[in-house]
């Protein structure tokens, strides 16, 4: 414990965040310098890159949630290794030694997540990337498999966001951040970090892939800048059905993934629509990815004075169409991107986790209770070395 005591002791700790998202695309790894922690904590970004997965790793993930138990178990350690080559290579981009990174916060790749639906239900989730390969392979101190204790304490396990958006937007109580990655999920930031709203809101990326995917063949992962989108037709019977989905309707706590917005989603919806051209399904649903975002701040926030603006991030901002369509949603409420606020929109997530990877080395809490459901605050991750 003596190496945990002396990063504790630092003025400063030199901190790689990595992080992995539900549309599987690869590893965002950034490196930071952070100073201080909890309401006191303040980062320095040194650099920032996203490692692609290699096409054959991918394509099992993309399997996730129906992965058989060996390939779980082969991709637990391919990832981990995926996770360490990031590690190093943002270290090298920042242009600093392996041996002088203090520690590493990994979220790892989710690859199943089942919070509670019902009375009686064990909730679980689980984020794969091995951490003691992480550490072998780097040397450094790292934390990872943050979920898991918020779900042990009866929450969710998600969204985590909201610490992070907090320390960045307090001073604008009223502001409204979301995240557009394969699900959208949105934080109310408010005065004080108690009355912090945050949930997701909807399926946003992991379809949108998924349709872009099977309409160019595999020759394309996702819609370039919402072109295919922009050229489809937005079906208003797919519409009323898209906005009847009963996760819309479900009051928070809650949170998403592929297990309700993968594969099979995407599947049912081209079965049952199959007089469609595929074109026109991924124009609705990009439309629908918006106004879920719209139904989730109508519906499941109360803002006094109203929103004082919609600040965006993810992999989403770069979707055109799809912002188009969320400040048509959202108007007249202000709709910016985070990198208008000084924060890399594609980094936001790794920077998360560097800044609970700080907090569980220090000793504090990371999660919301008012936010996630769990009983009460608490540290985290695991620590390994």
């Amino acid at each position: 414990m003596d190496r945990i005591a002396r990063i504790v002791e630092k003025s400063h700790r030199l901190v790689i965040g990595l992080n992995s998202g539900t549309s599987m695309d690869g590893i965002d790894a950034l490196c930071v310098r952070v100073r201080g922690g909890g309401f006191d904590v303040g980062t320095e970004s040194l650099g920032f890159l996203t490692r692609p997965y290699p096409a054959p790793l991918r394509e099992i993930l993309l399997r996730a949630p129906a992965l058989t138990l060996e390939e779980t178990t082969r991709l637990n350690g391919e990832i981990g290794e995926c996770f360490a080559a990031a590690t190093a290579d943002v270290a090298k981009m920042a242009g600093i030694e392996l041996a002088d990174i203090d520690f590493v916060g990994s979220h790892g790749q989710t690859v199943c997540h089942l919070p509670r639906r019902g009375q009686g239900d064990v909730p679980a989730t689980l984020q794969l990337g091995d951490l003691d390969i992480i550490a072998e392979r780097t040397g450094a101190v790292v934390v990872g498999d943050f979920r898991t204790r918020d779900v042990a304490a009866g929450g969710e396990g998600a969204p985590l966001m909201p610490f992070l958006d907090w320390l960045l937007f307090r001073g604008r109580p009223r502001t409204v951040c979301v995240n557009l990655g394969g699900i959208s999920a949105l934080t109310l930031v408010t005065k004080e970090i108690e009355g912090c709203r945050a949930f997701d809101a909807g399926p946003c990326n992991i379809p949108l892939d998924l349709l872009a995917s099977r309409l160019t063949n595999g020759d394309e992962a996702f819609d370039p800048g919402g072109r295919f989108a922009a050229t489809g037709r937005i079906e208003s019977i797919l519409m009323d059905r898209l906005e009847r989905h009963p996760f819309l309707l479900r009051p928070p706590p809650k949170s998403s993934g592929r297990e309700e917005f993968g594969a099979a989603f995407v599947e049912d919806l081209l079965g049952r629509h199959q007089h469609l051209a595929l074109r026109d399904i991924l124009a609705t649903l990009c439309a629908f990815a918006a106004r879920a975002v719209g139904h989730a701040i109508d519906h499941h926030l109360s803002i006094e004075g109203g929103a004082r603006e919609v600040v965006i991030s993810g992999g989403g901002v770069h979707n055109l169409t799809l912002v188009r369509h969320l400040k048509k949603e959202l108007f007249p409420v202000p709709v910016t991107e985070s990198s208008e606020h000084g924060i890399d929109p594609d980094a936001k997530e790794a920077l998360l986790f560097a800044v609970l990877a700080n907090e569980r080395i220090l000793g504090g809490a990371g999660n919301l209770p008012g936010v996630t459901g769990a009983r009460w605050p608490v540290g985290l991750g695991k620590v390994t070395w």
